[in-house]
């Protein structure tokens, strides 16, 4: 990412990840839960919300939360550990080499407490040599031994950027295409998802590099072949900084790709952002499309630091239950009125989801109908405002006034 360009970690002493044990006594890594993403993967990610500086008192602090908060049985399980978790030093034999001053009790040990609680555990690398600016961890020359060290960690899941491997204008998919492999083939045969974070757009790099199929843009063409997820537009924002009008230009980009998407491989718009420079509605109307496009709802706020209303608004069951829909269908944009985009997505026995998306800075009225949105005539229907919990009846018609930056999500079905 982009902001690999801040602070990687800090100065400590380390220790070799010499067989993968990350500083504590070889044993078998943790069982867990496998990530078959059928549905959209959910999480946490330190990327937004801390930075590049952290420790594994910060991850048990935040996984805490997670658990207590009602975070984590609402689905948020993965706790992911973005750049800043090494420095890229390696020994002479090309093992990562592990702050034992940043992770005292080990990689293993960490990701083995998560387990216990009923989490699961992610990591980040660079297909590049290093991360961004040369700064931090990169994998090239070491795909097979990283993802042997990854997997015998006991990780989960496993983001691999590109910010490094792109100012080093190399091309993605052979690179990816070989990572997927390493991870596949791993030496303890461990179950680890991937995600594409080839977050370019064309000419980002250096107002030349890199091309369009090289950029996120074409992403979804190849990765969903090789992988979990993938990105399909550049950041949304940076450290504790996401703007509204980026999230709006995200979904537009991810929605280029619908095709693509399904049960076991989904299109990355990126993190949902509450609290970190978007109004309540405006993170409202990010989740509300998440949710329509069958995003993975990966957090990159600090969770300790939510309020009650944001906590309320990522565990709503509803619209989990839209995201998590096991048809995999990814909603589209079907009609517009004014300002308004109207987006359909089919769920499973036969219900619609219907977001009514305002990006204008005036509220608007719109109208649409139950058969315009897909659904059979029938003599009425049953209409829940998803995240009013409201639920009315209406022979076909749908109405509602859309204030400005927000979204009205909804849940319709035919009644006989």
């Amino acid at each position: 990412m982009l902001a690999c360009l801040a602070a990687t970690l800090s100065a400590g002493a380390v220790d070799a990840a010499a067989a993968g044990t990350g500083g504590v006594s070889p044993s078998p890594p943790s069982p867990a839960p496998m990530i078959d993403a059928r549905t959209p993967y959910m999480g946490w990610n330190t990327y937004y919300g801390v930075g590049g500086v952290f420790d594994q008192a910060t991850i048990i602090s935040v996984a805490r939360t997670l658990l207590n908060r009602g975070l984590a049985a609402a689905g948020y399980q993965i706790v992911w550990l973005d750049f800043g978790w090494a420095s890229g030093a390696r020994t002479a034999g090309g093992q990562i080499l592990v702050s034992r001053r940043q992770w005292p009790r080990g990689l293993r040990w960490l990701t083995g407490w998560l387990h216990r609680h009923g989490l699961l555990a992610g990591i980040y690398t660079d297909a590049g040599r290093s991360g961004c600016a040369h700064e931090g961890l990169g994998s090239f020359g070491h795909y097979r031994r990283d993802a042997d060290s990854f997997a015998a960690w006991g990780f989960d899941a496993v983001k691999v950027d590109f910010c490094g491997a792109g100012q080093e204008g190399l091309d993605p998919r052979p690179l990816y295409e070989s990572f997927a492999r390493a991870l596949r083939h791993n030496s303890s045969h461990r179950h680890m998802l991937l995600n594409v974070c080839n977050f370019w757009v064309p000419d980002q790099i250096n107002g030349h590099l890199p091309s369009f199929a090289n950029s996120s843009f074409d992403n979804a063409v190849w990765a969903h072949q090789i992988a979990q997820s993938w990105r399909t537009d550049t950041d949304i924002g940076g450290h504790h900084s996401i703007k509204f009008v980026d999230v709006v230009r995200n979904l537009e980009e991810d929605a280029r790709h619908a095709s693509d998407a399904g049960p076991g491989h989904w299109n990355d718009p990126d993190y949902l952002g509450p609290q970190l420079g978007m109004t309540f509605a405006q993170a409202r109307a990010q989740m509300t499309m998440w949710a329509i496009v069958a995003a993975p709802l990966v957090l990159g706020s600090d969770p300790r630091k939510l309020s009650r209303a944001s906590l309320k608004m990522l565990e709503n069951p509803g619209v989990i239950a839209i995201d998590q829909d096991p048809l995999g269908i990814q909603g589209r944009q079907v009609a517009s009125d004014g300002a308004v985009q109207i987006w359909v997505k089919p769920l499973a026995g036969g219900d619609r989801a219907v977001a009514l998306l305002n990006p204008s800075d005036a509220a608007v009225d719109v109208s649409t109908t139950a058969t315009a949105i897909g659904l059979p005539l029938a003599p009425r229907y049953r209409l829940v405002n998803v995240w009013r919990d409201l639920v009315t009846e209406t022979r076909g018609g749908i109405s509602f006034k859309v204030i400005p930056d927000a979204a009205v999500l909804l849940r319709v079905s035919a009644l006989y």
